[in-house]
């Protein structure tokens, strides 16, 4: 897999699933299942769903994990 300049393509400020996943401390099923129930935003690019990190702060801060 080529390497990916977050910056130059706008997604600085998006995740991977993988690393939402991680940054939650969860699965990437609970990240997905955030996604379907539009509890966190996100986009497609591709075959990538990149996760918006301000709507993780905004969901972690609410404590709607604990």
């Amino acid at each position: 897999m080529a390497y990916l300049d977050r910056t130059k393509e706008g997604l600085e400020f998006f995740m991977t699933v993988a690393e939402a996943a991680r940054y939650l401390g969860v699965g990437r099923k609970i990240v997905y299942q955030l996604v379907e129930f539009e509890r966190i935003r996100s986009l497609r690019r591709g075959r990538v769903l990149w996760v918006d990190k301000s709507s993780l702060d905004e969901f972690r801060r609410t404590g709607q994990l604990a």
